[in-house]
């Protein structure tokens, strides 16, 4: 097995992988003595198990933040050469399905630092790791783990294998035993996550840098009060669980000044007034947390400081390359990040919220690596300092939500609000699976994708056959008609802030809530098998023997419970 080094100068060259084998599992590394000088990046391992055209089987590919968006399967049928990059891999996992060549692979060591490549040239299919070095020499080991599986696997066992390495490795604990220790968490699993967008300023922005006399005004959608009167209005509707998530509570609304979070926006009715919402949702029986951020930061916070900002490779302060509602958008680094969590968070527990506080993107983008001098950060320490502050987060509220679905969130985080932003076209993605969802249903809660957000029909099957737990959002279409980003979160959206918009939004959510009741319960379980058992009807079943099966084609489905429930 060998590894291409590949130089800044374009040059290249042959090294021979170490191997380490232990019954059916290698653990491949760089060896020690390797030369990193000038090297650009590593493709790691591209010739294992290199299966040609018309083979029968196919790569197990997980999506990223781009190139491939979704959990998928790349047959080995006859197509053009073609290769796709899958930058930051939400899952630290490949494999394939092959006659004598099925196996599950993961990346152990540089975990953060690579690209999945995805390659098809003169018939032949290749799926390796792309460790990016930079010219600088790796930090931990390069490390592969690659566990064979027996003929006749597909895809759910590549799924279960990885599962296994993790529960093997004390990083994941089942919602049922979670659930007994924290009641935020008990209540969440028959709760649909309702989130009400209070206010915004505009996106995209006309104020890059700015400042209060120079932003944008916000847009006012609903005040606190509005919100206490739609508590009520779910009430007599029926729905008697539901975990309530405000968004742009804090000053000047959605994304308004982070990091800076206090005041209590005055134009939604000021802390007196949440505080009293607070109240009144809990004597409902309903759980009640917010939305905060420590990830990214806006000129215009009373406590910027470009200190505080990730320090890129050049010199650079890290931007990101889309403007929000607060302005040009940095990046925090995770230790500036860490040290204000520890400041802000428990000044908004106190306000008195308690449930899955959600913290916003913290799972949805790619572990970064801060170069300052004075706070120098690698991927996999950034990923400690997050799943710190995702600690915090469930010892002051009771739990931990956020936007996306990246594994290394997984040990500390109770629910996902999307796993996936959807396929993006990849010419190497013949089918998409729920991947992520056979790994970790049963361990964290996820809503399938940013279309099932507010779900339609067909929305409300797709959250069936991927074991979802189903997300409202009110006010989901924010954004500026011809925005860059545009609105992403489903084709429904809800309001609030008058009677009539009420009593019409509670009672087409009261009927997702009916049907999310009967399966709710299955948050609970494992997803032990997925399967197309004809055309567009998929079969799924769970640890306990509950069968819920799916068709696409009357639009209709079934959850079968075993007799002794």
């Amino acid at each position: 097995m060998n590894a291409i080094l590949c130089y800044k100068d374009g040059t290249k060259r042959i090294q021979e992988v170490e191997i380490e084998k232990i019954n059916d599992i290698l653990y491949c590394h760089m060896p020690e003595k390797t030369d990193y000088k000038n090297v650009e990046f590593i493709d790691f391992a591209v010739d294992y198990a290199v299966p040609r055209t018309g083979e029968q089987g196919y790569l197990v590919l997980p999506g990223g933040c781009s190139g491939l968006g979704d959990d998928s399967l790349c047959y080995f049928r006859e197509r053009e050469d073609c290769e796709v990059i899958i930058d930051g891999p939400e899952m630290s996992i490949y494999g394939m399905i092959a006659k004598e060549h099925s196996f599950m692979a993961v990346v152990t060591g540089m975990t953060y630092d690579y690209k999945l490549v995805a390659r098809v040239e003169k018939g032949e299919y290749f799926v390796f790791p792309r460790f990016m070095l930079h010219g600088r020499g790796p930090y931990e080991k390069i490390e592969v783990r690659i566990e064979s599986l027996p003929d006749g696997s597909d895809y759910n066992h590549i799924a279960h294998a990885y599962r296994r390495f993790r529960v093997d490795r004390g990083e994941l604990r089942p919602i049922k035993e979670r659930m007994k220790e924290r009641a935020a968490l008990a209540n969440a699993v028959y709760a649909p996550f309702i989130r009400i967008r209070m206010g915004w300023k505009p996106v995209p922005t006309p104020v890059l840098e700015q400042t209060p006399e120079t932003e944008p005004a916000m847009n006012v959608a609903c005040s606190f009060e509005d919100v206490e009167a739609l508590l009520e209005e779910c009430k007599a509707m029926g729905i008697e669980h539901a975990e309530f998530c405000l968004v742009g509570w804090n000053i000047r609304g959605h994304d308004g000044r982070w990091p800076q979070v206090f005041p209590v926006e005055p134009a939604f009715g000021g802390e007196e007034n949440l505080r009293k919402l607070i109240i009144r949702a809990k004597e409902l029986g309903y759980s009640i947390v917010c939305h905060t951020n420590s990830t990214d930061a806006y000129s215009i916070a009373d406590n910027w400081n470009e200190e505080d900002l990730i320090c890129c490779e050049d010199g650079r302060i890290s931007q990101n390359r889309q403007s929000w509602s607060g302005g040009a958008m940095y990046d925090l680094c995770p230790l500036a990040a860490y040290r204000q969590a520890g400041e802000v968070l428990p000044k908004v527990a106190e306000l008195g919220f308690e449930g899955l506080h959600y913290i916003d993107v913290i799972s949805t983008v790619k572990p970064r690596t801060c170069y300052s001098s004075k706070h120098p950060v690698t991927a996999r320490q950034c990923v400690r300092v997050w799943r710190d502050i995702m600690k915090l987060s469930t010892r002051l509220f009771g739990g931990f939500s956020s936007e996306g679905g990246y594994d290394f969130a997984a040990p500390d985080m109770d629910y996902g609000l999307y796993v996936s932003f959807g396929d993006k076209g990849c010419p190497l993605a013949d089918k998409n699976i729920p991947l992520w969802h056979l790994v970790y249903h049963g361990y964290v809660m996820g809503n399938p994708y940013t279309t099932t957000v507010n779900p339609d029909k067909e929305d409300w099957l797709k959250i069936v056959e991927y074991g979802g737990r189903p997300a409202i959002y009110f006010y989901s279409q924010f954004v500026t008609p011809d925005g860059e980003r545009g609105n992403w979160m489903g084709s429904v959206d809800y309001a609030c802030h008058t009677k009539e918009e009420r009593e019409k939004s509670v009672s087409e959510i009261a009927v997702t809530y009916r049907a999310y009741q009967e399966i709710a319960y299955l948050q609970k379980e494992f997803m032990e098998s997925h399967k197309e058992v004809a055309p567009d009807i998929y079969q799924i079943i769970y640890s306990d023997g509950s069968i819920v099966e799916v068709d696409y084609n009357k639009k209709t489905y079934t959850c079968t419970k075993p007799e002794n429930q």
